[in-house]
């Protein structure tokens, strides 16, 4: 079994700085001090949102709409998670993001140890049926634990990728986001979002 080690990164940005900016990016502790449950790293997705989200004209808009007092019911909300456990709460803001890693079973020989099934924290997702693990992927939330803990590579990560979600919110009449892609890849994530911020101008724009 592989010894996983936690993400170290770099420290949230400042309450000073939070203030200023039309936006509300939250990311997990995979990007600050590190995660032991980390699949991905958030902070360089995170850096790379803001600046994207500039250059689509994103932040100028927020600012002329708030007319020199920005309130924080104004900003774009984003959460970005390194695990499916989504400590940030993707599922609540604007955009979100968590990270997502699909388990498949190999050739090599299981020793039925059942250490994946002990694991899994969803009851039925993974089962051993003739000495080879068996995966019900609607249960499956593409966590990785029982790929770490497997001992002879029976299972194995196939794909690593982000659960893209959007349109969630709190307030007078809360929602959940959206889920709009599962397992997708970086370059997807930026594709969605200025769809979602061209989408979110419009509507701004209209009220």
């Amino acid at each position: 079994m592989k010894t996983k080690e936690a993400l170290k990164i770099a420290p949230p940005p400042i309450p000073e700085e939070k203030a200023v900016s039309p936006y509300d990016i939250i990311i997990c502790r995979a990007g600050t001090i590190g995660c032991l449950h980390a699949i991905i790293n958030p902070k360089p997705i995170a850096d790379k949102i803001e600046i994207l989200l500039d250059e689509l004209g994103l932040g100028k808009h927020i600012k002329t709409k708030a007319k020199g007092k920005l309130l924080y019911h104004m900003k774009f909300k984003i959460a970005l998670a390194g695990c499916p456990n989504a400590c940030p709460q993707p599922q609540i803001k604007t955009f979100g993001i968590s990270g997502q890693a699909r388990p498949a079973a190999t050739d090599a020989h299981c020793v039925e140890c059942i250490k994946c099934v002990d694991i899994c924290k969803e009851d039925g997702a993974i089962k051993i049926i003739d000495a080879r693990p068996v995966f019900d992927y609607s249960l499956c939330v593409l966590c990785d634990d029982c790929a770490e803990v497997c001992p002879t590579e029976s299972i194995v990560i196939e794909k690593k990728g982000f659960k893209v979600m959007a349109n969630g919110k709190l307030g007078r009449h809360p929602k959940l986001a959206d889920v709009i892609k599962e397992v997708a890849t970086e370059d997807e994530i930026y594709e969605i979002l200025k769809d979602v911020v061209e989408e979110y101008i419009n509507q701004s724009s209209n009220s």
